[in-house]
């Protein structure tokens, strides 16, 4: 069973956060949990993924992630990705699986992306060895041009956070800060400017104290919204890669992939009933979606019959 480590009784909860989580998220875009992934399901993971390294693909030439010379490595070795964890074979399938519902992770998806939230990209593995190129910056609030980016938007009103996506990182090796890896810049979620390029191209790193490489522990868990401007350094780490699961939601009705449509009806007839919830298509949760409560158990907005048998009669359909 997962497990928590974290000390809650200095803190009020409201919903998925602490007080304390929900001012830090708001203010810089991210937040971890730190070691609530046990270490069984970590050499699971690990272990899964050596046997499946010949599904893994490398980024060469024009499909490199970097451009610029701070995220480039060595100039040879790309990164390699995969992204069909869930339909590997048994049993190395099962435990990218698990990691769909993390239940310390529930409360604060629904918290962040609402009640009904949804898997949107299919889940990535990303393997990074020695001196392999990063990944250039990217996301934000606003793009190149100044212009709002909506798929990817953050908002907060009326004290509610609104994520449009969302990235739950879960790290297999450690890193220590300056080691490379995951980079972010804190409080870009709120940017109303474009990135300026001596931010973006990180030509001077010995005068950068605005851009984060997060120290992670295996065991650890990154959340961190879409708005916020992220990358990736070239790993320079003790360990001979690095190696991050991704899993991207969104809100009930929104989708920004559309990977879902081909892989997930098929898919949810394997899995458990609080993991195929998470992989409903888009739409609004009153028209009687399953969700995942707090606690990881399933409930659902049910729409009325007497609605659903008008639905019926105008639309000749279960739903408008």
């Amino acid at each position: 069973h997962y497990y928590i480590t974290n000390n809650l009784s200095m803190s009020r909860r409201m919903g998925g956060f602490t007080a304390q989580q929900r001012y830090l998220f708001d203010l810089r875009g991210f937040l971890i949990l730190r070691n609530i992934i046990p270490s069984e399901d970590l050499n699971a993971a690990k272990e899964a993924i050596s046997a499946n390294l010949h599904k893994f693909h490398e980024r060469k030439g024009a499909l490199r992630n970097s451009r610029l010379e701070a995220f480039q490595g060595d100039h040879v070795k790309g990164r390699l990705d995969c992204g069909t964890m869930l339909s590997w074979d048994k049993p190395h399938c099962d435990i990218f699986r698990k990691f769909l519902v993390i239940p310390q992770v529930i409360p604060l998806m629904n918290e962040l992306c609402g009640k009904g939230y949804r898997l949107d990209h299919l889940p990535l593995t990303i393997i990074q060895y020695k001196e392999a190129e990063g990944f250039d910056l990217h996301g934000g609030n606003v793009d190149e041009n100044g212009q709002w980016m909506q798929d990817l938007s953050y908002d907060c009103r009326y004290g509610k956070i609104s994520c449009n996506l969302l990235n739950v990182a879960i790290p297999l090796d450690k890193t220590e800060s300056g080691d490379g890896g995951f980079v972010i810049l804190p409080g870009s979620h709120k940017a109303n400017f474009p990135i300026p390029p001596e931010i973006a191209e990180c030509d001077k790193l010995e005068e950068n104290n605005y851009l984060l490489n997060l120290a992670l522990n295996p065991g650890d868990v990154l959340i961190f919204t879409e708005a916020a401007t992220h990358g990736a350094f070239p790993w320079r780490g003790a360990s001979e890669s690095r190696r991050t699961v991704f899993y991207r939601f969104c809100p009930p009705n929104f989708a920004y992939g559309r990977g879902y449509f081909e892989k997930n009806a098929e898919l949810a007839k394997e899995l458990t009933e609080q993991q195929s919830v998470v992989l409903q298509p888009p739409f609004v949760p009153r028209l009687n979606r399953l969700h995942l409560e707090d606690d990881g158990s399933v409930g659902t907005t049910v729409r009325s019959e007497m609605k659903l048998d008008y639905d019926r009669q105008v639309f000749d359909s279960e739903y408008f």
